[in-house]
């Protein structure tokens, strides 16, 4: 049973893992919200910052539309 066991601690340490990606993605998504919000406030157009991040600037207006 030692095998069971090593693949339950595998199991365990994988979502312990996974759990703290998804934390920090969180947290990576929030900072990059209050940028672009921010850069658009300070007067950013939104096709601007499209270009610079890479994504649409009906994109970002939904981004910072979210905050």
């Amino acid at each position: 049973m030692p095998e069971l066991a090593d693949k339950i601690a595998a199991a365990a340490k994988s979502a312990q893992e996974l759990r703290q990606s998804e934390e920090s993605q969180a947290a990576a998504r929030a900072r990059f919200r209050e940028a672009l919000t921010e850069a658009h406030q300070a007067g950013a157009s939104y096709g601007l910052l499209g270009r610079v991040v890479g994504l649409s600037r009906q994109r970002v207006a939904r981004i910072v539309a979210d905050q």
